[in-house]
């Protein structure tokens, strides 16, 4: 019953805010003398659930995690279900001269963590030009 009115102010409140409701994670970002580190909070996300990738200086995070709190024969009933859904979404800029493409990345605990290698920035430093 408890869980029948809250499915119904869900549903309701689905309708007023929109179900396409996007959060965006909170986010660390680090640096040691070597490498950048990117950490995002993703609580309850797969690792298949996330898509993270790289348009040129930037840094694109989407994930989303679904509870399905349908009731089946033997599955638990919730009382109390607002974890229901919750789709990610940031975009990060790169503004640490790093290897962008030898990046990696791990998913533990809800932390996803990004790790690039840095490079030498040479922006700023004189380069001289042959003139022809």
């Amino acid at each position: 019953m408890v869980y029948h009115i809250h499915r119904t102010f869900s549903e309701f409140m689905e309708r007023v805010i929109g179900e396409d409701r996007v959060c965006e994670p909170a986010v660390d970002i680090f640096e040691s003398r070597d490498q950048l580190v990117i950490e995002v909070e993703l609580p309850g996300v797969k690792k298949e659930d996330v898509e993270l990738y790289i348009i040129r200086d930037k840094l694109y995070i989407k994930a989303h995690r679904f509870e399905d709190a349908e009731e089946e024969p033997g599955r638990k009933a919730y009382l109390c279900l607002e974890r229901e859904c919750a789709r990610y979404y940031r975009e990060i800029e790169i503004v640490v001269p790093c290897k962008t493409s030898q990046g990696k990345a791990r998913l533990l605990n809800g932390i996803l963590t990004i790790e690039f290698p840095r490079v030498e920035d040479r922006r700023g430093q004189r380069r001289d030009i042959k003139i022809e």
